[in-house]
């Protein structure tokens, strides 16, 4: 159903960004509140993120070639660490869009890292 160079950008872009935005959204938990705050929340708002936009990186060869489907999987993505910060930090739809836009720029960058990466393990 899926192709191999699909499953590996998945599988090579998944990982470190669910690693690196966990412990940023975790940073940003413990900075915006005076509450200890553990590292299941940050995981649980990285992982939402990422499970939207791995969503839309798999429905991209299901869909017709029109639609920009990475693009609007990192859209979706966004409005869910938006919506989730708000939720966790108690803050205003504009105190938590900062936080949530520099998260998709790094996911943008470690996708892209992830597409070359393999690129490079599929012409070996």
């Amino acid at each position: 159903m899926f192709s191999l160079p699909v499953l590996l950008f998945v599988a090579l872009s998944f990982f470190p960004s669910l690693i690196i935005l966990t412990f940023y959204f975790s940073s940003i938990l413990a900075s915006g509140s005076a509450k200890r705050t553990f590292y299941g929340n940050g995981f649980v708002i990285s992982f939402s993120g990422l499970a939207v936009g791995v969503a839309f990186a798999l429905a991209a060869p299901l869909l017709p070639g029109s639609i920009p489907v990475l693009d609007v999987g990192i859209v979706f993505a966004l409005i869910t660490w938006i919506l989730l910060l708000r939720h966790y930090c108690g803050s205003g739809l504009l105190e938590s869009l900062p936080p949530a836009f520099i998260a998709a720029i790094v996911y943008i960058v470690i996708a892209a890292v992830a597409s070359g990466f393999s690129i490079l393990l599929l012409q070996t």
